[in-house]
């Protein structure tokens, strides 16, 4: 079994996982919906979780030639049976299994953390693990979700009794989670952005429960909380909105990125695992091999070979093709 780095990562030539081009790859993986690992053509046969087919054909087009697959179901490829697992990330965020000559697992975006609305990613036991190193220096450690729930949803029901609150979270992922901290804890039906109630609507449809919520138009007078993507919740608007509704605004970004960048505040709320997450995960998946994807992925390859004794190093680095060179 071969595979590399490049146009994301590519088994055998015809199978690439998260493709930054998806012309030229006969068979194309997708790991979640966001729009850095979405890339779409005619050609191409397209693999991901039903959740993530569900919310591609929301957020972009219609994909014509699909295979949509439960987590845990496994389908044959000529290097070896695939399977994709829950990865903690987003809905329908898949990790992948590949089990051939050797077992490789693909983490792709993920976070261990249970959440309000998901279950963390489980462990994958392999001989290679391709693991996301977004957060992979020992300075990124995130609170206990609770904790920061419970943060939210205090400081919600404070600065709600006079003032008017904007939060901001990714449209896809972290929006539904304010939704549900929202409504759920801090007992508010918030006004949401038009992209986030779409994305609202797709959770729901797999089951999650996510409470009341009203989609923003001309209805600013309905709540006291508006939840909008980070792109959008400019200082002028936070202006404009200050004028319209004669109160105050405060505002407020979950991210797991510590750059406050205007807000009032900033909650702690990473939908990526943080270093001891990271650490955790290759503990327990016990590979003879980890390469690291994005990020600090220099950094963490050094501390899984320092701490864990376990050889690692940056995939993007890496000039060997075939996984019988590592053993």
């Amino acid at each position: 079994m071969g595979f590399c780095f490049g146009h994301g990562i590519v088994f055998e030539k015809n199978f690439a996982i998260d493709p930054g081009r998806a012309n030229g790859f006969e068979n194309v993986l997708i790991t979640h919906a966001h729009s850095d690992h979405v890339c779409l053509n005619e050609k191409s046969n397209f693999y991901f979780s039903k959740q993530t087919h569900s919310l591609i054909e929301s957020r972009y087009e219609k994909v014509k030639n699909h295979n949509s697959k439960e987590f845990g179901q496994k389908f044959k490829m000529p290097f070896g049976a695939v399977s994709l697992h829950n990865s903690g990330h987003i809905l329908g965020g898949s990790q992948v299994l590949v089990e051939g000559e050797k077992t490789v697992a693909l983490t792709s975006d993920f976070k261990l953390q249970d959440s309000l609305i998901q279950k963390g990613a489980e462990i994958l036991p392999c001989d290679t693990l391709i693991i996301e190193s977004t957060f992979g220096l020992p300075c990124y450690s995130f609170p206990e979700r609770k904790e920061v729930y419970e943060e939210i949803a205090k400081w919600l029901l404070e600065k709600t009794k006079k003032n008017f609150v904007v939060l901001a979270g990714y449209s896809l992922g972290k929006a539904q989670e304010l939704t549900a901290v929202c409504t759920q804890l801090a007992g508010i039906s918030p006004i949401v952005h038009e992209s986030i109630f779409k994305n609202n609507k797709v959770y729901e449809d797999f089951g999650v429960k996510l409470g009341q919520y009203i989609k923003l138009d001309h209805n600013l007078k309905d709540s006291s909380v508006l939840i909008m993507p980070p792109s959008l919740a400019k200082h002028e608007l936070l202006n404009v909105l200050e004028h319209t509704l004669r109160r105050k605004v405060f505002s407020a970004f979950a991210t797991g990125w510590q750059n406050r960048g205007g807000f009032s505040k900033t909650f702690p709320l990473s939908d990526h695992a943080d270093f001891e997450q990271l650490i955790h995960y290759v503990k327990e998946a016990k590979p003879k091999q980890v390469f690291t994807v994005h990020g600090h992925s220099k950094e963490f390859a050094g501390y899984v070979q320092r701490r864990l004794g376990i050889p690692a190093k940056p995939l993007e680095e890496t000039p060997q093709k075939s996984l019988q060179e590592f053993f």
